[in-house]
């Protein structure tokens, strides 16, 4: 049988999800206890308050509407900025979705995601600009770039729409259009899946409205009021440093706002601003992935600070491992709390949390979240595992996403019969708490982002000189993972310099070959030509 929730069913309201996110906003500013949604964490006297952001909001709903945007696409390509929020509620109020790209993607990159998203509108920022006006040049879908510029008075191309002039747009009346919650788009975030290139994963209303109406029942009773019974979230502040255009961090980014909560915004990470916000804002709470933890754990900076204050540290986006926790623990020992979650983008974030009320095993993930139904199977069938046996993690509930955009045959075989197949290999112990430990997908986490292999494959096959290759995740003590790629040569000239030399310029960073380059004779294959990753896995871990 299936395995239920332990927790009691939360009602979710079947209303659009932007009005849920503006009546919140309007009780915090109707309560008065919180005026900032928003502060800098490199400049404090740099905020945003909760009033002006439902002014932008409107302001760009109503400029969107102008230009006829409805029930469209906007990719957002940024680092954390609090214009996201505003942009993202007023193409909401459209009835059109954000898709969020990563602001250090190549044109290549975004070209390919603007086109496949079909995005009619494009947000940036003047740093990122010539990128996106060069991969807009292949998308003829996009029909406005809004650019935020980096001082008042920038010197703009002609043709791009600036910031300022969006959301000074006069606001009459806020723009009515009809939502099907159920099959609306409300975010459209890429994932690959557990297979293959970046897919647009749909989330409606609904999925998202479900998620966080599971994600605030937990946070509460079994979360929140354990760390500190007297908490008041309008005196709190939240670090808001997760990319917003990843699941993970735009959701809480969306719980800061839906708590009444200042969000700390970091545009990226960087050691010193990271630990001074934690320490002059008393941060009770982090919630971060893996490679965090390792530098919370491991360098010498932090010592510098007073992180006194932390309570709970909560990880997600990839495994932590026993030795790495109890590391936090020798050094952090005010930290109550350092547990870990689970979930992934199909499932619209989160399908498992820590619950402080029953003490949460080392390893485990924590347990199924409320409205949802877990199966774990023999990986290939339907045969269900009993308790501590392992397979392959199922899950069916309203927060299951609606499909890949454009990719039924991708689909269909994720989900199967209304269950969302995971990829991921895990077991459950006799308390509810799950275990990852493997995964069927080919993904790659380089710091809790995700690297597709068959996207650096697909690049590397472009070059003249290689014959055949295969990219598989290596360990790495401090990013997780990291991609090395197995290239078998047309030309016995080629080098290692030269194939990262040609990969380099086309991805993005994290994306690059820093696991290496093995020259094969012979990439090994299934008799139906499947690259077969986990000999190449085995070939790497025998020579570490």
């Amino acid at each position: 049988m299936p395995h239920e929730s332990p927790y009691p069913p939360v009602a979710i309201p079947a209303r659009p999800y932007h009005e849920l996110l503006l009546d919140a906003i309007d009780k915090t500013i109707a309560d008065g206890k919180n005026k900032i949604a928003f502060v800098s964490v490199t400049d404090p006297n740099h905020t945003l308050t909760y009033v002006q952001l439902r002014k932008d909001a409107f302001a760009v709903a109503t400029y969107l509407h102008s230009i006829g945007f409805k029930k469209d696409v906007a990719a957002v390509v940024l680092p954390n900025v609090w214009h996201y929020t505003s942009f993202f509620l007023g193409c909401a109020i459209n009835g059109g979705a954000v898709s969020g790209a990563s602001a250090l993607f190549t044109d290549y990159e975004l070209q390919r995601q603007f086109v496949d998203s079909r995005s009619k509108v494009v947000l940036t920022s003047e740093e990122f600009l010539p990128n996106v006006l060069l991969a807009v040049k292949q998308s003829p879908n996009v029909q406005k770039v809004i650019v935020i510029p980096k001082s008042t008075g920038s010197s703009l191309p002609a043709g791009v729409v600036p910031w300022d002039e969006v959301v000074a747009t006069p606001v009459t009346a806020l723009p009515q259009v009809p939502i099907d919650v159920h099959n609306d788009l409300l975010v459209l975030p890429y994932s690959s899946g557990t297979t293959g290139a970046p897919k647009g994963v749909m989330i409606s209303h609904y999925n998202f409205t479900a998620m966080i109406s599971m994600f605030l029942s937990v946070d509460k009773n079994h979360i929140m009021d354990v760390i500190d019974p007297n908490w008041d979230a309008y005196q709190e502040k939240s670090i808001l440093f997760l990319p917003f255009y990843h699941v993970y961090g735009f959701g809480l980014l969306n719980h800061s706002l839906l708590k009444g909560m200042t969000g700390v915004v970091m545009s990226h990470f960087e050691p010193n601003s990271f630990l001074t916000a934690v320490q002059n804002y008393k941060i009770k709470m982090l919630c971060v992935v893996p490679p965090i933890m390792v530098f919370l754990a491991k360098h010498p900076i932090c010592a510098k600070y007073d992180l006194s204050c932390l309570s709970m540290i909560m990880a997600g986006a990839a495994p932590a491992g026993k030795d790495l926790i109890e590391e936090l623990q020798k050094r952090y020992p005010n930290v109550k709390y350092i547990q870990q979650g689970y979930g992934m983008t199909e499932s619209t974030m989160a399908t498992h949390f820590p619950d402080l009320r029953n003490p949460q095993p080392y390893g485990s993930v924590g347990r199924l979240a409320p409205n949802l139904v877990m199966k774990i199977i023999e990986p290939g069938t339907n045969i269900e595992q009993p308790i501590n046996q392992r397979g392959e993690i199922c899950i069916q509930g309203p927060t299951v996403m609606l499909g890949y955009l454009g990719r039924p045959e991708a689909t269909s075989s994720t989900i199967i019969d209304g269950w969302l197949h995971t990829g991921d290999i895990g077991y459950l112990n006799e308390e509810g708490n799950l275990y990852i430990v493997d995964r069927l997908k080919e993904l790659i986490k380089v710091k809790g982002l995700q690297v597709a292999p068959a996207e650096l494959e697909d690049l590397l096959l472009s070059h003249p000189k290689i014959q055949d290759c295969a990219v598989i995740g290596i360990p790495d003590s401090r990013t997780g993972e990291l991609p090395k790629a197995f290239v078998v040569r047309a030309d016995k000239s080629l080098t290692e310099q030269d194939v990262k030399d040609f990969v380099k310029p086309k991805v993005s960073p994290y994306k690059q070959l820093e696991g290496g380059v093995e020259f094969l004779e012979e990439i090994p294959k299934s008799a139906a030509g499947k690259i077969l990753r986990r000999f190449l896995r085995e070939r790497s871990t025998a020579k570490l």
